[in-house]
């Protein structure tokens, strides 16, 4: 009986523990907004990607991928040639090496034609 009741007073001591902390926190958030409310600070906080506009962001994205992706790109053409070579006249692996330069090509394609959105959407947006 004493371990059943012991647990409930710890409970009641972390409920009333948490109630104390959020009524605390409630009180500190509520007094420095009211502080700073019809006043101005002057401070600007400076725009890390030097984007005017959404698509400006979509050409970095893009432009990053396409940095990105070459190497990838050309990391998995060899991996694929290299299934293909080593193969050794099993058709499936020449078929999976098939597919991985397929694929690899096809998600390259992807990522290049991301410009042509960029381009659609701008013109949508203006």
């Amino acid at each position: 009986m004493k371990f059943k009741q012991k647990n409930l007073n710890n409970k009641k001591t972390l409920y009333l523990f948490s109630i104390v902390l959020f009524l605390g926190l409630s009180l500190i958030t509520g007094v420095a907004l009211s502080a700073g409310v019809g006043q101005t600070t002057g401070v600007t906080i400076p725009n890390p990607l030097g984007a005017k506009d959404i698509t400006d962001v979509l050409k970095k994205i893009v432009d990053y991928l396409i940095k990105i992706g070459a190497p990838i790109l050309a990391i998995m053409i060899l991996v694929g040639g290299f299934q293909i070579l080593t193969a050794g006249g099993n058709p499936e692996k020449v078929i999976t090496g098939r597919h991985t330069i397929l694929y690899s090509v096809i998600g390259y394609a992807i990522i290049l034609s991301a410009w042509g959105i960029i381009a659609i959407i701008k013109t949508i947006l203006e």
